[in-house]
């Protein structure tokens, strides 16, 4: 065993690593540093042998409280960096946070477990015209108004404390400190507390031009279907009006023929019930047309059949052969009699025709070759067209589109109805109706209907 004597000094003979090996003892190494000892053997008065017992000791303890030493001093540096670091990432994260609460955009609320304000930003209190002092002693629901359903807003603040949400969202009012109401969108969430539990955190977004935009628009749109409605009932009424006009007076024609016959001597009672009888019929007419207009007005299916459109023509032309006669006016037909049905209301396509046939008739009393020609055929896409045409005074060009909008007339007592309603009930049958210049003179009106090869509604 070694004895060990104090430690080198810069004196001992021994310089270099290589001699100390031989009579030094080599002791503890910090911080990578190899310290040695004397043993005594070098042969120079540098120290003189001692006992390895308590000089060792207290040796390596001296060393041992260099180290802690060193060692504390380079904790402390580490220490004292990383502070350093820690409060210059809290100033950053406290300079983003002042931004976002700073914003002019969104207003910033956070509200205690008890939902009282405890910090707003600038921007919710210019919202609500309060300070953010008198907000501490308010809740959201304080300044709610009293008018909306405060039940929903405690629900969903009761949900959030309790854990059942973690956030909402919710579009609602706040009245401000001067009494005005404003629409806010808001969004809620919680944030966790370790002393206090939690903290509820709501972002605020005026839009309240948003919602008066919204309010001015239902209401513009409110109104049009208002004066949609009033349009409609006055449509149905002018078309009633105009549909019953032509019946009403085969009506009244009759009964005076009627009474004509009633009043000889003796009565000639076999015209007079044919007068009556006529009356009947007209009367049906009458109803039949009545129902047809109100169905046009209403969403309700009308009921729809096959029809032979070369019988419903020779019963129309049937029914105007009173004023037709009256009028002097030459029928000529072309009928193509290998016809396809058509699939349709019946009452609805006589109404078109009987009103094409009757303003053919009156287009015709201030010329004195009065000629209607009623053509049907089938065209090669299959639909069926059917042709009225009358040799009267014509149309304008200019007027050949507006004519068949709703009370656009070039008579001096028309309506502005009838060929209105004649076009939704072609187009509500899946097909078309347009006019056009006669080739000489007068007017030509063409519709076209679907078979069942054709249908498009």
């Amino acid at each position: 065993m070694f004895t060990f004597g104090p430690r080198v000094d810069i004196d001992c003979p021994l310089r270099s690593d290589a001699q100390r090996s031989d009579v030094l003892e080599s002791g503890p190494r910090p911080w990578g540093k190899r310290i040695y000892y004397c043993n005594g053997q070098c042969g120079n008065r540098c120290t003189e042998p001692q006992e390895s017992g308590a000089t060792a000791d207290k040796l390596r303890v001296k060393e041992e409280e260099l180290e802690l030493r060193m060692t504390g001093q380079d904790t402390a540096h580490r220490e004292k960096k990383s502070f350093s670091q820690l409060e210059h990432d809290l100033r950053v994260n406290e300079e983003r946070w002042r931004a976002v609460f700073s914003n002019p955009f969104m207003g910033v609320t956070v509200l205690d477990k008890d939902q009282y304000f405890t910090m707003t930003s600038p921007t919710f209190q210019t919202m609500v015209g309060y300070t953010d002092d008198e907000l501490k002693r308010l809740t959201p629901l304080d300044i709610t108004p009293d008018s909306d359903d405060r039940e929903i807003n405690k629900t969903l603040f009761r949900e959030l404390q309790q854990g059942k949400r973690q956030h909402f969202e919710l579009v609602k009012r706040l009245q401000r400190k001067d009494g005005k109401l404003i629409w806010i969108q808001l969004y809620v969430f919680r944030i966790p507390d370790g002393s206090s539990g939690q903290h509820t955190f709501g972002m605020a977004f005026d839009i309240t031009e948003k919602m008066q935009a919204q309010n001015a628009l239902q209401a513009a749109q409110a109104e049009l279907v208002r004066s949609a409605h009033v349009s409609r009932m006055g449509a149905m009424t002018a078309s009633i009006a105009h549909e019953i006009n032509q019946p009403l007076g085969a009506i009244l024609a009759n009964a005076n023929a009627g009474l004509r016959w009633m009043a000889r001597t003796p009565p000639d009672l076999t015209e007079a019930r044919e007068s009556f009888e006529r009356i009947v019929r007209e009367g049906q007419h009458v109803s039949d047309v009545i129902q047809s207009v109100r169905s046009m007005f209403k969403s309700k299916e009308v009921a729809r059949a096959s029809i032979d459109l070369n019988q419903l023509i020779h019963e129309v032309l049937a029914l105007a052969g009173g004023a037709l006669q009256n009028h002097g006016v030459v029928v000529r037909t072309e009928l193509d009699e290998m016809l396809v049905p058509v699939t349709g209301n019946r009452v609805q396509l006589q109404q078109v025709l009987f009103n094409l046939i009757t303003n053919a008739i009156e287009a015709m009393e201030s010329v004195a070759d009065r000629v209607m020609l009623v053509k049907s055929e089938r065209e090669s896409s299959g639909e069926v067209l059917v042709t009225v045409e009358d040799s009267g005074s014509g149309i304008n060009q200019g007027n050949v589109d507006q004519i068949f909008e709703t009370f656009f007339t070039t008579k001096t007592d028309g309506m502005g109805m009838g060929l209105s309603i004649c076009r939704s009930i072609i187009e509500s049958h899946g097909g078309r109706l347009w006019a056009s210049p006669g080739h000489l003179r007068g007017a030509v009106f063409r519709f076209t209907l679907p078979t069942g090869a054709s249908r498009r509604y």
